[in-house]
């Protein structure tokens, strides 16, 4: 699969763009501030619906407009679509596909398939579970788009439910009627996202070692793990989740019945893969604290590059679009020279810079100079 052209319209610093893509290897330069990851965020943000770098999608409109339009045209073989979503701050936001309006946003996912490489990654390394959540949910969804309807079931559960514990806060009888039927379903459709997640780290685990050793040149071992706080005591250890869904499932409904108690003096939820968490081992040690930078480095690029690979053996439209966003500015000259040789055979790498100089050798395919949110070939 490989970016043909891509169209925007008020989109971050874009008034208007209309560019043809190569297929092959992509550069785009310019100056820091120019627009150069905006270009790579729009085509990201149309595989997945969501930015890799702000929450929610009001930033992305042109503070001055309304609304924004982008749209992308991919080919796989001889076969092109035409995936198109209008942003809106005040109505509802529009989705397309091949000029046809489509009613739910799903209908897009996983039609667009990307792996997207930035300076942000080494966040899956260094910050919050959340990143790491992040990270798993919307892979999950590229490559299995129907987890993204079980993923806003869990979340609108997950919200009904702590909305009726706050409401009893406080209360010495309340009405906890409907409790056990958002258990229920807070269960199912947790379950349901845990051992997805579970089997994409299984998929993950094996590439990612690999991928380590060689961008590192070291023999230190590689681990993931998804872990839980599934226990009866809510600062009991994380630890790994069942592989075996009707397991897990006994362990969330007994996590809720033994926290209820807490949870109604607190008004949230405790127990649930919202709070589950994606553990990094490198040696046996937690890479968020134990990793240098350069090692951080390394995870954060093989958790990607292994992705890339898991996306092309579950793929028919053969490989995912790679976007390297100014990823050479911050590795160091064996860490450049390793990724790409990881990269290069891809069908289309789009690789930005801020300077021709910067980027590296590679027989380019098309040149882009970004300037002021205009681009010249």
């Amino acid at each position: 699969m490989w970016v043909r052209s891509i169209q925007l319209a008020n989109f971050r610093n874009y008034s208007q763009a209309n560019i043809d893509f190569p297929e092959g290897h992509v550069l785009v330069y310019g100056e820091n501030g120019h627009g150069k990851t905006n270009l790579v965020e729009a085509i990201s943000f149309l595989s997945t619906l969501e930015s890799h770098r702000v929450s929610g999608y009001q930033a992305l409109i042109n503070s001055e407009e309304p609304s924004a339009q982008l749209s992308v045209k991919v080919q796989h073989e001889s076969r092109d679509l035409l995936v198109g979503v209008e942003l809106n701050k005040e109505a509802s936001n529009r989705y397309f596909l091949n000029g046809s309006v489509r009613k739910k946003p799903i209908e897009l996912l996983g039609l667009v398939k990307t792996v997207s490489f930035a300076p942000e990654d080494l966040d899956l390394i260094r910050r919050d579970p959340s990143d790491r959540r992040r990270f798993l949910d919307s892979s999950l969804i590229q490559l299995k788009p129907r987890l993204a309807g079980v993923k806003s079931d869990y979340d609108r559960v997950l919200k009904q439910r702590n909305a009726l514990l706050k409401s009893a806060r406080g209360l010495k009888a309340p009405d906890l009627s409907t409790l056990d039927i958002w258990n229920d379903q807070l269960v199912s459709l947790g379950t349901s996202i845990a051992m997805e997640r579970l089997q994409l780290v299984l998929s993950l685990e094996p590439l990612i070692q690999d991928f380590y050793k060689k961008l590192s040149n070291s023999e230190d071992s590689v681990r993931l793990k998804v872990v839980s706080a599934l226990g009866t005591d809510e600062n009991e250890k994380l630890s790994e989740i069942a592989t075996d869904p009707t397991s897990y499932a006994d362990a969330f409904h007994e996590g809720l019945e033994a926290l209820r108690h807490k949870e109604l003096e607190r008004g949230i939820t405790l127990v649930g893969p919202h709070r589950d968490e994606l553990l990094i081992e490198k040696a046996g040690l937690l890479a968020k604290t134990h990793a240098s930078q350069g090692e951080a480095w390394s995870l954060a690029l093989g958790l990607k590059l292994a992705l890339g690979e898991v996306s092309r053996k579950a793929s028919d439209t053969g490989d995912p679009i790679l976007l390297l966003d100014d990823v050479f500015a911050v590795l160091d000259k064996g860490r450049r020279e390793r990724l790409l040789d990881f990269v290069t055979d891809y069908q289309q790498v789009i690789i930005t810079a801020a300077d021709e100089t910067m980027a590296p050798a590679l027989d380019w395919a098309g040149r882009f100079n970004v300037e002021g949110g205009g681009i010249v070939a």
